[in-house]
């Protein structure tokens, strides 16, 4: 367990639990989907909030060589940390950056021919730059049109100091007809250039399809993001055994017993419809917990569900526990309570109470939260 983190912990009554064990398995079940092809472990946004260097290095003992951020300042970030994989940015850089790619060896997304024309120019200055070419088959985000790709392809593939190491695309569904739109439209590409550049277009959700669906045949590398943290989807944690790697909890920080019709927190918008035991606890928005969860969510509290009463604070937000004589009687001060994760509701549960989607909820656990790292056993009981 990292000392500093517990340190950090024993100050703050809210921590996330990350159980690399966890993790580990997830790696090996994806790697394992994802058969002949390498495996990209996406650590973007601090892992999805996991803790990207302390991941990043669980994967690389699973022995993943190819990892992806959505920044420079993310790569960087692990390079520094001493992970000297490779290292995609997902992001379009801006002209200015392209030094810093080169000075850390960090593979670049060319969206554009602004961008593949940048990369020209910075290799001729700056030293050598890899790039992934992103073909936009649809998603209408990021990347070159299909028609337009294999100039700017063989411009780059020309160009001294630039090493093409790959062609992708990215999915803006999973498991309907838009899906074999787009991956005809890749296909297309693929095939007039030749079929020589190492392609990569499966993610968690064409990773977890079933192959009627989605084939990996001809895929050279496979990104694994969401699933790898076990927060994809219900059927796909079933079907595949993935685990979920976070668990958040916090604890009781104050106790009373209020009387009919008191209304709790801003706004008034609870009313006590009896003689009731409030518990206060230590989360609140600031550390990641929703204020949409007001008046909606349940949390985890010696074995039992009970619900978030009136509007969840920056802070703090109430907990319901009854009648002061009911089951949540021995309920005391510092007693911790799951948000989610085991001894709780789901993330996916949090996610729909916040009309919202498990990786939000995940990446939105704030920096100032402790991040407890479990390597090898399993988490605690919510009552440790």
């Amino acid at each position: 367990m990292d000392t500093r983190s517990t340190h950090d912990a024993l100050l703050s009554p809210t921590a996330a639990e990350i159980n690399l064990a966890h993790l580990r398995h997830n790696a090996r079940a994806l790697t394992a989907r994802a058969g002949d092809a390498d495996v990209m472990g996406v650590v973007k946004a601090d892992a999805y909030g996991h803790g990207a260097v302390r991941v990043a290095r669980a994967l690389r003992e699973e022995g993943v060589r190819h990892f992806a951020v959505a920044t420079a300042a993310e790569a960087v970030r692990l390079r520094r940390a001493g992970i000297d994989e490779a290292i995609l940015v997902f992001s379009a850089p801006l002209p200015a950056q392209l030094p810093v790619y080169a000075r850390h060896a960090l593979d670049v997304t060319v969206s554009s021919r602004e961008v593949a024309e940048a990369v020209i120019a910075t290799a001729r200055a700056a030293g050598p730059l890899r790039v992934h070419v992103k073909v936009d088959t649809g998603m209408g985000r990021l990347g070159l049109s299909p028609s337009e790709t294999p100039a700017v392809v063989r411009m780059l593939e020309r160009a001294p100091g630039v090493t093409v190491a790959g062609l992708w695309t990215h999915f803006a569904t999973i498991g309907d007809a838009f899906v074999n739109e787009q991956a005809a439209r890749f296909e297309a590409v693929v095939r007039r250039l030749g079929g020589a550049l190492p392609v990569h277009t499966a993610n968690s959700g064409a990773l977890l399809s079933p192959p009627e669906h989605f084939s990996l045949t001809g895929t050279e590398l496979v990104r694994m993001g969401v699933a790898l943290y076990g927060i994809y989807g219900p059927s796909a944690m079933l079907s595949e055994d993935l685990r979920p790697v976070m668990r958040l909890r916090t604890r009781v920080t104050h106790l009373k017993t209020v009387a009919p019709g008191t209304t709790i927190s801003y706004d008034r918008t609870w009313t006590a419809p009896r003689r009731t035991r409030i518990a206060t606890v230590g989360a609140g928005y600031a550390d990641g917990y929703p204020r949409r969860l007001s008046n909606r969510a349940e949390v985890g509290l010696h074995g039992r569900r009970f619900p978030v009463v009136g509007t969840v604070c920056m802070d703090m937000f109430m907990v319901d526990l009854g009648p002061p004589d009911g089951p949540a009687a021995t309920v005391d001060l510092g007693d911790p309570v799951v948000l989610f994760g085991a001894g709780g509701p789901s993330a996916f549960e949090v996610a729909r109470w916040a009309q919202t989607i498990t990786y939000e909820i995940c990446t939105g656990v704030a920096a100032r939260v402790p991040r407890i790292y479990h390597d090898e056993t399993p988490l605690p009981s919510q009552n440790a």
